[in-house]
């Protein structure tokens, strides 16, 4: 394994090949519960941090066609994007919490630029649930406020809300030891948005593209969603352009 990849791999957890139930009963999105072959692959052990993003925005990744899909580059430059929607906003730039105020192409651009790529929803999934069929990534313990950062009841007052440490909740971890997949913020996914699962039809490696500016899958709930998106099944979709403190991201390497 050369530097490059090992540097790459830093701060990243190796999810062996392997086989799992991805979906569930609980919601019709979720279904047909199938039996999933994944090649191994490594994904990130926390969300990009404000500190991680910091990296490309000074290196003049919004200046830089070569990291970015060509719709997003029109697109940031059309509406004259330099930096993250709430860059400057302190409920949501700390260091060590996720960069928010991403659309799906800044994402993507970021992943570009340090050799990476967004994860499959199959891949995330596996990475939250493992093969134990736990309900949240930290097992089957329903959430409460020392679990993650979410609306308990989608209460109101959590509209005027903050994002917290990617560190800040040590029990939700998932079953393979990624950090904070659940509540805080959604997280991009690679695929477009589905129905439900019926469109796989070989369970290997699946990943579902229809157009690039078609509306992108998110996992993993957010400080505004409730206990039920805190469900390591449980799926979302926005707009590829979205740029709300709704959505954050990780990256995954694909090993094979």
């Amino acid at each position: 394994m050369g530097n490059q990849v090992k540097n790459q791999l830093d701060n990243m957890i190796v999810i062996p090949g392997g086989t799992f139930l991805r979906g569930s009963n609980e919601s019709p999105d979720e279904q047909p519960v199938k039996s999933v072959t994944l090649h191994p692959f490594a994904i990130d052990k926390t969300p990009v941090t404000n500190k991680q993003f910091r990296v490309f925005v000074e290196a003049g990744g919004y200046e830089n066609p070569v990291f970015w899909l060509p719709k997003g580059w029109e697109y940031i430059k059309t509406n004259n994007i330099k930096y993250p929607n709430y860059w400057y906003d302190d409920h949501f730039n700390q260091d060590d919490h996720p960069v928010t105020g991403v659309s799906w192409w800044e994402a993507m651009a970021f992943a570009t630029f340090v050799g990476k790529t967004l994860p499959t929803e199959a891949q995330w999934e596996y990475a939250c649930k493992g093969t134990d069929q736990r309900k949240y990534p930290w097992g089957n313990e329903e959430p409460t406020s020392n679990h993650a950062n979410f609306a308990v009841d989608c209460d109101p007052e959590e509209l005027n809300r903050s994002s917290t440490s990617v560190y800040a909740f040590p029990k939700n971890k998932s079953f393979f030891g990624c950090l904070d997949m659940a509540g805080n913020f959604a997280e991009w996914c690679l695929d477009n948005v589905s129905l439900n699962y019926e469109w796989d039809e070989t369970g290997v490696n699946p990943l579902y593209l229809t157009q690039e500016e078609d509306y992108h899958i998110v996992r993993g709930g957010c400080g505004l969603h409730n206990e039920d998106f805190m469900r390591c099944t449980a799926r979302d979709y926005y707009p590829v352009s979205v740029r709300d403190n709704l959505i954050s991201f990780r990256c995954v390497i694909n090993l094979i």
